[in-house]
């Protein structure tokens, strides 16, 4: 079906960009990937950049989703377990999907292009407003240090996502391991615990 052939693209296409930059990444590879010519790709996407904006969406809403899924079922058993599993939730999705990351680490060197620029900025507000949200309520419920300023906290958590990311693009993921994020975890929790 149109659907079907529809998501076999993006996932595709997904892989493209992934292993090349959106300006590597030809229309003509893009079709081969898809098994389609490249006026069914124009047809579905109107344009390269239709395409890639299309993947961006795509592939960062399932990523948000697995990511949401995750913290919200440690909130349902303990809401400081989730902010100190923040980290850790976040790099197994990314090792569930590494090549959606790789794909939007791509795409901010297209940030020069509006469009591209408001995916990769929206998908980064989402992770932004959804650790907020955490901070917020936990504040709330008295389990932080009342002081804390939670954009502060936010961007802490923030930057070490942001390192993450880094880290999956330049293949340094083992030297960031599992054990340095938990203990940066732990020491950021540390840190804003009331």
């Amino acid at each position: 079906s149109g659907d079907e052939r529809r998501a076999f693209i993006l996932a595709q296409a997904k892989k493209v960009f992934a292993n090349h930059s959106y300006a590597e990444a030809s229309t003509g590879e893009l079709a081969r990937a898809s098994d389609v010519t490249e006026p069914m790709l124009y047809k579905h996407f109107g344009s390269k950049k239709g395409l890639f904006i299309a993947v961006l969406n795509e592939f960062g809403e399932l990523f948000m989703q697995r990511l949401k899924e995750r913290i919200d079922r440690r909130v349902e058993k303990d809401l400081l377990d989730a902010l100190a599993q923040i980290i850790p939730d976040y790099r197994a999705t990314i090792q569930a999907d590494p090549d959606i990351h790789k794909v939007f680490f791509q795409a901010i060197a297209e940030s020069s292009d509006p469009q591209i620029a408001q995916e990769v900025g929206k998908h980064n507000q989402r992770i932004y407003q959804l650790i907020q949200n955490l901070f917020k309520r936990a504040k709330e419920e008295e389990l932080l240090d009342q002081d804390v300023d939670i954009d502060v906290a936010t961007w802490g958590y923030l930057s070490v996502i942001i390192a993450m990311q880094y880290s999956v693009m330049q293949q340094m993921s083992e030297t960031l391991n599992d054990d340095i994020l938990k203990e940066i975890s732990r020491l950021w929790l540390r840190a804003v615990h009331s």
